[in-house]
C-alpha cells in the first residue's frame, strides 16, 4: 500500500469512529422468498456510518456514500455482502447475490440509513437453508441483525448476534 493511502486509511479509521454518534448497533432485514422465481428477496436497513467503516475496513481506502462512485461503492459492499450474509443451500453449496440496488434515508439526520435490496437464487429446494448474518459483526461485539423471513402464509423472526449468527431455516415450498 503506498504510504498516502496508508495514511488516509489511518485517518479514515481514526476520524469515523468519533463521527459514530449512535450507539444502538443493530441491522434490520426482511426476506420473503418467492416460488415463482425461485430467490429469497432481502431488503436490509443499515446505518450509513457504520457501512462505511466496515467498507473502509474491507478495501484499506476511504469509502463514502456520497463522495465515492457509485459502481465502486456497490463493488464494496456487495464484497462485503457476500462474506456477510451467507445462504447455503441443502447441497452445501452457497449460493450467491444478485444485487438490486440501494436506497439512501436523508443523509441530511444524524443517524442516517440505507437499505440495501438484493436477492438470492436458490437452484436446490428452499427446505433446509442455513442462513449466515454477520452484518457489522466484525465491527461491533453487540452488533445484532434482526430478520424477519416469510414464504407464502409462513412467518419467522431470526435474531442473529457475533455468536450465533447462523441458523438452519426450513421454508415451505
Amino acid at each position: 500500500m503506498k504510504r498516502s493511502s496508508f495514511i488516509a486509511v489511518l485517518t479514515a479509521l481514526l476520524v469515523v469512529p468519533c463521527l459514530h454518534a449512535h450507539s444502538l448497533h443493530q441491522s434490520t432485514a426482511e426476506a420473503e422468498y418467492n416460488p415463482k422465481t425461485q430467490k429469497l428477496e432481502v431488503s436490509l436497513t443499515v446505518f450509513v456510518n457504520d457501512l462505511e467503516l466496515a467498507l473502509i475496513r474491507q478495501s484499506e481506502r476511504l469509502m463514502s456514500i456520497d463522495k465515492t462512485s457509485a459502481a465502486e461503492f456497490d463493488a464494496q459492499m456487495q464484497a462485503y455482502l457476500a462474506k456477510t450474509f451467507v445462504v447455503t443451500e441443502v447441497t452445501g453449496k452457497n449460493a450467491k447475490i444478485d444485487w438490486v440496488g440501494r436506497e439512501i434515508e436523508s443523509i441530511k439526520t444524524d443517524d442516517p440509513t440505507v437499505t440495501l435490496y438484493f436477492e438470492v437464487p436458490l437452484i436446490a429446494c428452499p427446505s433446509g437453508i442455513t442462513i449466515q448474518h454477520s452484518v457489522l459483526c466484525d465491527l461491533f461485539k453487540d452488533q445484532t441483525n434482526l430478520l424477519h423471513l416469510r414464504s407464502g402464509e409462513h412467518n419467522m423472526e431470526l435474531r442473529f448476534t457475533r455468536d450465533d449468527n447462523s441458523r438452519k431455516v426450513e421454508l415451505p415450498e
